[in-house]
């Protein structure tokens, strides 16, 4: 008679199997979790891409505006608006205001909406002396109105604002 032997397995194959299982999980799960940050990133940059281009086409109009006879826009004088010394762009309150900035209206109806249309204010400078442009055919500098407009554009989310300033000497 032949004698049966029996081997003892030791079962390495399926706790190195688990381990591995357990490693391409967290390395799934990793890769999931940097998907979805650059997804927030790219919405992030198209939400600010979004007011920019909403904020330049509200500073456009309004260089627009003030060039048209007679200008159609509310204008503020130069001066300190707040105790505080801030000035009138930089106030929550003058972005809701109607007869402070203006609200522009979007172009296109294509793509994500803005949270908030975009404004522009308009402020009326004076400009001091050594800043006047001079003719040499005329002995006395002639004053040229001066403006600051600052307009503000909003993203997909109000917490995407952004704001430029231009200059505009007519």
């Amino acid at each position: 008679m032949t004698r049966l032997r029996h081997c003892r397995q030791r079962g390495a194959v399926l706790p190195m199997l688990l381990i591995s299982l357990l490693v391409m999980a967290f390395l799934g799960a990793s890769a999931l979790r940097t998907a979805l940050q650059e997804e927030k990133m790219a919405a992030n940059a198209d939400s600010r891409q979004l007011a920019f281009q909403a904020a330049e086409h509200a500073l456009r109009f309004c260089e627009h505006q003030l060039q048209l006879t007679p200008v159609t826009i509310p204008q503020l004088r130069q001066g300190p608006p707040a105790a505080d010394g801030r000035q009138y762009w930089e106030m929550a309150d003058s972005w809701r205001n109607d007869e402070v900035s203006v609200a522009v209206a979007r172009i296109g109806t294509e793509g994500v909406a803005p949270a908030a249309p975009a404004r522009c204010l308009v402020e009326r400078l004076q400009l001091e002396a050594d800043l006047q442009f001079r003719q040499y055919v005329l002995p006395a500098p002639l004053t040229r109105p001066a403006f600051r407009i600052t307009a503000r554009g909003v993203g997909a989310s109000n917490a995407a604002v952004v704001l430029l300033q231009s200059y505009l000497l007519l």
